[in-house]
């Protein structure tokens, strides 16, 4: 069996090159050369890949913060929902609202929706329009 010789990197031609040898080879790189160019590309490489994770970091770490604040300003919504829920209805008409406007009201509130006083002549009424009243 023949075996071929051990060819180093210096004399190694690419295949695909057109006759003639290698493109890099006609460049008049060294050895030398194409070691320190590698080596730039990989602390290249190797940089854009720590820069791109850094930012998959702190994007992650954003969305867990905005979905601990959703989560956290959702049980303050429902304790104060709660809240009133354990109102009596005297306490809630005082407020002016009924056991049915409670979700709607904190939402409200919530949100920074307040109703337009001016266009209301000044006079809001309350939320809670019963009109038979206990005499």
């Amino acid at each position: 069996m023949m075996t071929q010789p051990i060819r180093t990197f210096e004399d190694l031609t690419s295949e695909t090159a057109p006759a003639g040898g290698n493109a890099n080879t006609k460049i008049g790189f060294t050895l030398d050369d194409r070691r320190l160019l590698e080596l730039r590309a990989r602390y290249a490489r190797a940089e854009w890949l720590a820069n791109a994770m850094g930012d998959v970091i702190l994007w992650a770490g954003r969305l867990y913060d905005r979905a601990v604040g959703g989560i956290k300003a959702d049980l303050k919504l429902r304790a104060a929902e709660a809240q009133l829920h354990r109102m009596s209805d005297r306490e809630l008409s005082d407020l002016g609202l009924c056991r049915a406007d409670i979700n709607f009201a904190v939402r409200e509130a919530a949100e920074g929706v307040t109703p337009d006083f001016e266009r209301a002549g000044g006079r809001v009424p309350a939320a809670n329009q019963n009109l038979r009243r206990a005499a």
